[in-house]
């Protein structure tokens, strides 16, 4: 489908008073006793994240720009991107650090068009950090532009990663972790996969990987990456695309060391 640059930017805007109405959600429930049900294995919703869903969409509804979306905590939306417009929604990024007070958390909104993002927004609640992006336009921080940062020493790299719920996935990331952290800086567990690909997009981060993560968690930030120079790849090193069952997002520099640590082939630069 071909839309025009007035339509995502009006698409931008609808993303940005979303993940801003559900984070006014989050931060009045911050305070408040926490309710918590177990949705399966090491998988939580709470109250904030169903209320905050319900603000999110209610905004995406009344602009008028298309109802399919997939969000986590809406039984009835669609299982799949396909074709057209798409709003992508994950109301509470981070909900085990949410119901534990851990205070790092998100909401993030993207807009796909025929299965690519092309809109991002991405919103800490607690430090008022909006992260946003259209396809073409570059990546922001509360307004201003943002970039990756340029290390290339594996050495001198900050390494974000999160871990997953399943076991054989955790086994996989210790396995990368034991050989990335004998030669990188350091690591950081985030807890909130959409910040962890958004501090590669600030530069606070030069590497980050999930090898598990939900769409939603990924829609927004891939297009926030992607226009702040980052690269996206799948675990085996090739190209990522949304759908990609894992993700590895770099600064655009670090992919040949990270391969080469990790005994994969080396890759070339691929994302757009």
């Amino acid at each position: 489908m071909d839309f025009h640059g007035a339509y995502l930017e009006t698409g931008l805007i609808t993303a940005i008073e979303a993940v801003l109405a559900g984070g006014e959600v989050l931060r009045a429930h911050w305070p408040m006793a926490r309710q918590v049900q177990e949705k399966g294995f090491r998988d939580w919703v709470t109250s904030a994240d169903l209320a905050a869903q319900e603000a999110i969409l209610a905004v995406i509804r009344r602009h008028g720009l298309g109802h399919r979306s997939l969000a986590e905590e809406e039984g009835e939306g669609i299982s799949e991107a396909g074709e057209g417009m798409v709003w992508v929604v994950d109301p509470l990024d981070g909900t085990t650090n949410f119901a534990r007070r851990f205070p790092c958390f998100s909401v993030s909104v993207g807009l796909l068009v025929d299965g690519e993002p092309m809109v991002g927004a991405i919103y800490d609640p607690l430090k008022d950090m909006l992260f946003t992006a259209v396809r073409g336009r570059g990546a922001f921080l509360n307004g201003q532009p943002i970039r990756t940062s340029g290390t290339e020493q594996l050495e001198r790299a900050l390494i974000g990663l999160d871990w997953g719920r399943r076991n054989e996935t955790r086994k996989q990331a210790l396995g990368w972790l034991s050989r990335l952290a004998m030669q990188c800086q350091t690591v950081r567990a985030i807890g909130s996969t959409a910040l962890g690909m958004a501090y590669v997009a600030a530069g606070w981060l030069d590497l980050y990987f999930h090898l598990a993560p939900q769409p939603w968690d990924v829609a927004a930030a891939a297009v926030i990456v992607r226009e702040a120079h980052g690269a996206l790849y799948q675990p085996d090193g090739s190209p990522w695309s949304f759908g990609s069952q894992g993700v590895i997002v770099s600064n655009g520099r670090l992919e040949h060391a990270v391969w080469a640590a990790l005994g994969l082939e080396t890759k070339d630069s691929v994302s757009p």
